[in-house]
């Protein structure tokens, strides 16, 4: 596994117009080839607006964005709103995006059959978006975003609404992702999720890094003091509320 860096952000700053304070403040992030990094944080403490600059919908207020590679290495988005054509099928919204994309047609064909079959779509390949299930859903959200071969991967609440089945396919999915080499950023409220796919973790507050690192290091508590039974315990001490707060 090559876990060498790919995307480094560097005291990432941003303020949303007419607000008085910053949203973010000094935020630093690594994400290495991979490496599947956790994010976590109470609602408001930041995340979204991260995710944001990453892909570069958003540009910092300050602080840098570096590509180690010396290029800008391609960054997918898994957002946590279902972001296809209700209209069209799955096949067709695969193709609309794939067409997006400069590549030429045999390789947009070969992107388009490979990302249905990771995401097991071909029986519901000419049924239309707005009659799938939210599993379905959720997998083909996933599979528009692998049509890119991202270096990195961005996963905003990737299973929100899906039943325990869809859930435990699209995790295995990331880890599947994660083992050929992409570097993942995993947002979610759910700390099962996070430590079946993270190994390592950055907890956001009110727009900073309060904690980073291994995972099973973190866990096991600062120095002389007491370890965490689990990542719950580990959040509720960094930021004295529980993630759904």
């Amino acid at each position: 596994m090559n876990s060498s860096a790919v995307l480094i952000a560097e005291q990432l700053v941003y303020r949303y117009p007419g607000q008085p304070d910053d949203t973010l403040r000094g935020v630093n992030l690594r994400l290495h080839r991979g490496i599947a990094v956790g994010l976590l944080g109470p609602n408001g403490s930041g995340k979204s607006t991260l995710i944001n600059l990453l892909i570069g919908l958003r540009t910092p207020k300050s602080g840098h964005l570096i590509y180690p590679d010396d290029k800008q290495p391609c960054i997918a988005w898994v957002p946590q709103e279902y972001a296809f054509y209700p209209e069209l099928s799955c096949l067709e919204n695969l193709q609309l995006f794939a067409s997006l994309l400069d590549i030429d047609a045999h390789d947009r064909q070969r992107r388009i059959a490979s990302a249905m079959a990771n995401c097991q779509l071909q029986e519901f390949a000419k049924r239309r978006a707005r009659h799938c299930s939210g599993g379905v859903r959720r997998r083909l959200n996933l599979a528009i975003a692998l049509l890119q071969q991202p270096d990195v991967l961005l996963l905003d609440e990737p299973t929100v609404g899906v039943d325990p089945q869809s859930r435990a396919f699209l995790l295995e999915r990331v880890r599947e992702l994660v083992q050929g080499g992409t570097a993942v950023l995993y947002a979610s409220h759910y700390m099962e999720e996070i430590s079946a796919v993270c190994s390592n973790i950055v907890l956001l507050d009110r727009g900073q890094v309060i904690a980073h690192g291994e995972l099973s290091t973190l866990l096991q508590g600062p120095a002389g003091g007491p370890s965490f039974a689990d990542l719950d315990a580990l959040f509720m001490h960094y930021t004295h509320r529980s993630l759904r707060d």
